[in-house]
């Protein structure tokens, strides 16, 4: 209600002109009368990890159906190299770091298939797990590697060995002695 004001009562089913409860409001610029249709239908997708929207996420759900739309990872088996490329398995392994972030975290934050739907290549999968997968799940798990390597494995991540011994410079004025936490912090 804080973004549409009345214009998200006005989508109702019940609350469209023609209907039983249907209700105008004044536009604010035109000062003109304005009224949803009884024939719009009104489709739209959320995704249910992005909890920025949380406020309108629950506004919606009071007002409207919802129908759930999970990863499906046996698509890709019709997709591109029937779902394989080389010896990997994109259905499985799509499946396995699902149901591994779904231990982790929940089944909201599940990777769709569309991320692999054009991979042809082992070269554009290294990219998709780069560009798109890591990122995603680094922002999931702020950060944290070692829920990061629960979900992907060792292979995946690797230590730099540039964060081993890193010498940092003394900042004068700044309290505090974190060198050795620095050097700790694996990166």
């Amino acid at each position: 209600s804080q973004i549409f004001g009345e214009l998200i009562t006005l989508i109702e089913d019940d609350k469209r002109s023609g209907r039983r409860e249907a209700l105008k409001i004044k536009l604010p610029y035109s000062k003109e009368d304005f009224s949803v249709p009884d024939n719009i239908h009104i489709l739209g997708t959320m995704n249910t990890a992005d909890r920025s929207v949380e406020a309108l996420d629950s506004a919606l759900r009071r007002r409207f159906s919802f129908v759930e739309m999970p990863s499906k990872p046996g698509l890709l088996s019709k997709a591109v190299n029937k779902g394989a490329i080389d010896d990997i398995d994109l259905v499985q392994l799509l499946k396995t770091i699902n149901l591994r972030i779904s231990k982790l975290i929940d089944s909201d934050h599940a990777i769709g298939h569309s991320y692999f739907f054009n991979v042809i290549s082992k070269e554009g999968l290294i990219n998709v797990f780069k560009d798109k997968v890591i990122p995603l799940l680094e922002e999931y798990f702020f950060g944290d590697l070692g829920k990061l390597g629960m979900v992907l494995g060792k292979s995946f991540i690797k230590e730099s060995s540039a964060s081993i011994n890193i010498k940092m410079k003394a900042f004068e004025g700044y309290a505090g002695n974190y060198s050795d936490d620095i050097n700790d912090k694996k990166v």
